[in-house]
């Protein structure tokens, strides 16, 4: 009986899933959200570009001080206790799950503006609910089938 390694995936599928998750929908949400306020808005920009720089070398300079799974809540929970892991834990779960949602209503969104049938709230609300349902698929297949096609929904954006 031979059993083979399990594959994992190259650097382009590990840097097109990462690419994916950093820009997000906030690409999109950002500049209408902005427009209302004025030229002023490109401070805006610049403060969450310095706000994202800032987190993710906060993250990169604990994983490597202290490497070990689990990411925010690991270090919550061994700096400050089991309940605060478990509270950061869970509003991150939240936060995922509100998340998937504003992805699915933007997707919407932007192909209501394409495709006039998706006006109406009955084909909007059932195109939203496919969307989610399709990210919850792409979920459970798992990280190397999503990554595979991250270079395309990356050029598509």
């Amino acid at each position: 009986m031979s059993t083979t390694a399990p594959r994992k995936m190259g650097l382009t599928m590990a840097t097109m899933l990462v690419a994916g998750n950093m820009i997000g929908t906030g690409v999109f949400l950002l500049p209408a959200n902005l427009a209302t306020v004025g030229s002023i808005s490109s401070v805006g920009w610049v403060i969450a570009t310095a706000g994202a720089i800032a987190l993710g070398l906060v993250f990169a300079r604990l994983s490597q001080i202290n490497p070990q799974p689990g990411g925010p809540y690991a270090y919550a929970r061994d700096t400050f206790g089991n309940y605060v892991g478990f509270v950061s834990n869970y509003a991150y779960w939240f936060g995922n799950w509100i998340g998937n949602v504003a992805i699915a209503l933007v997707v919407t969104g932007y192909l209501s503006h394409l495709w006039p049938w998706l006006e109406g709230i009955y084909p909007r609300l059932g195109f939203t609910l496919a969307v989610i349902w399709l990210l919850s698929l792409a979920n459970a297949r798992g990280a190397r089938w999503s990554a595979r096609w991250r270079p395309a929904r990356c050029c598509w954006r």
